[in-house]
C-alpha cells in the first residue's frame, strides 16, 4: 500500500519541484537548515495535491484504462488517498507557519492553487491561471524563509508563471486527445496541437528574456548562459511536441529548462545580493 500511495503522488513532478524551491533557497540564501524545511514542505504540497489529482480523476482514468495509475488498478483505496492527500496539505501548511506567516501564506496560495486545478479549473479555459497563480506564488514561499524576510522581486515572481504556465502545457500534450474525449477541455486541449507546441517553446523563450533582463547586467555571465541553454530545450521540448505528441519529451524538456533558469536566476541573485 505504501509503495502504491507513493505512486500516486506523482513523484516525478513533485520532487522536480521540490528541486526548484531548493535551488530557489540556495538564490535567496536561505539558512540550510530553513531551507531543508522549506522544501520538505513544498514537497508535501505536491504530493498533496498529486493524490488529489488520482481521487478526482479516478472515474475518467477508469474509462481512459489508466491501469498505470495504482487506483486504477485497486492497489489502494480511494478513502486511502484522500486522507493522505488531507494530511499531507495541512501538514504543509503547518510547518510553513512555523518558518515564517509570509510563507505560509504564499504556500497556501500554491496548495489551493492545485486543489482548485484538479479541482475543475483543469477543464475550462482559465485552466492555465492555476498553474500560473501558484508558481508565481513559489519564489515567495521561498523568499519569506530568508533573513530576513523579503518579498521577491517581480521578474522572479513572472519568470515562476511564466514556466508554471510551460509546464502545464508540456504536461498535457501527451494525453490531449484523450482529454479532450471525456471533456477535460482546459485552454491546451482548446487550442491546436501546433499552436500548444509553438506556445511551449515561446513561452520558455520569454522566460529566457525576463531571466536576463530582470537579473540586470551585473549577471549576465549567469543569465545568459542560463537563457541560451532553456532556449535550446525549449526549442527541442515544442519540436518534439509537433513530432511525436504521444511522448513525454515535450514536458520532460521544459521541467528541464525550468530548472536550468532556476539556477541562472538563483545564480543572480546572488551575485545581486
Amino acid at each position: 500500500m505504501v509503495r502504491a500511495l507513493v505512486a500516486s503522488t506523482h513523484p516525478g513532478p513533485s520532487f522536480a519541484v521540490a528541486a526548484l524551491a531548493g535551488i530557489l533557497a540556495w538564490g535567496f540564501q536561505v539558512p540550510w537548515q530553513v531551507a531543508l524545511v522549506v522544501v520538505a514542505a513544498v514537497l508535501m504540497n505536491q504530493f498533496s495535491v498529486g493524490l488529489s489529482n488520482d481521487a478526482i480523476d479516478l472515474v475518467r482514468d477508469r474509462e481512459s484504462g489508466r491501469t498505470d495509475k495504482p487506483l486504477v488498478r485497486g492497489d489502494i483505496s480511494p478513502v486511502s488517498v484522500w486522507v493522505a492527500a488531507a494530511m499531507l496539505g495541512v501538514a504543509s501548511l503547518g510547518v510553513s507557519w512555523f518558518v515564517h506567516p509570509g510563507v505560509f501564506v504564499a504556500q497556501m496560495i500554491f496548495l489551493v492553487a492545485g486543489w482548485t486545478y484538479n479541482l475543475g479549473l483543469k477543464a475550462s479555459v482559465f485552466s492555465a491561471l492555476a498553474y500560473a497563480v501558484g508558481f508565481g506564488a513559489l519564489p515567495a514561499v521561498v523568499s519569506f524563509a530568508a533573513i530576513p524576510a523579503l518579498a521577491p522581486p517581480w521578474w522572479v515572481v513572472v519568470i515562476g508563471s511564466g514556466l508554471g504556465v510551460a509546464a502545464h502545457f508540456g504536461n498535457v500534450v501527451p494525453d490531449r486527445e484523450t482529454d479532450q474525449a471525456h471533456g477535460v477541455t482546459g485552454l491546451p486541449q482548446l487550442l491546436t496541437a501546433k499552436t500548444v507546441a509553438v506556445s511551449l517553446s515561446v513561452l520558455v523563450v520569454a522566460m529566457a528574456t525576463v531571466l536576463v533582463v530582470g537579473a540586470g547586467g551585473g549577471s549576465l555571465v549567469a543569465s545568459v548562459p542560463a537563457a541560451a541553454i532553456a532556449t535550446g530545450l525549449a526549442i527541442a521540448g515544442g519540436t518534439l511536441a509537433l513530432r511525436r505528441p504521444a511522448s513525454g519529451g515535450a514536458f520532460r524538456a521544459s521541467i528541464a529548462a525550468a530548472l536550468v533558469l532556476a539556477l541562472g536566476l538563483a545564480m543572480a541573485l546572488v551575485m545581486g545580493g
